[in-house]
């Protein structure tokens, strides 16, 4: 059971830390092409893949914040909820991380820590029972 748990714990962590690197990725290939890169010389193609890679890792704590908004909400026992905020905002925080990419890391954690915002409040109004009436 103590395995299960570390599983789970270490399977949360990953998905916190890559799911905003990873979204940016899928974004950059659906944009430019799986193919795209220098065709001249393969090890040309190979440094800047590693450079780019070198680059998502300043990315991968942005996700923090709507990863344990919605970890709030799942624990609350609003499992649904945290999987469509995280879904839904995860899409949104993806799709603006393309603009707030031109402002550096700095913007894209603006930008992530905004649109997380939603989840933290509805998560703090439902933890002091919001919900009741």
């Amino acid at each position: 059971m103590e395995q299960h748990r570390n599983f789970g714990r270490l399977g949360f962590w990953l998905l916190a830390l890559l799911w905003l690197p990873a979204g940016i990725l899928a974004t950059a290939v659906a944009r430019f092409g799986a193919g795209a890169g220098p065709e001249t010389e393969s090890a040309a193609w190979i440094a800047m893949a590693v450079t780019s890679l070198q680059s998502l890792i300043f990315v991968a704590p942005c996700g923090l914040p709507l990863a344990l908004a919605c970890r709030w909400l799942w624990r609350l026992g609003y499992g649904r909820a945290a999987w469509t905020a995280g879904s839904g905002l995860g899409a949104v925080t993806v799709a603006a991380s393309v603009v707030a990419g031109l402002l550096g890391p700095i913007g894209i954690l603006a930008y992530a820590l905004v649109l997380s915002a939603p989840v933290w409040i509805a998560a703090r109004w439902l933890g002091r029972g919001g919900s009741r009436a």
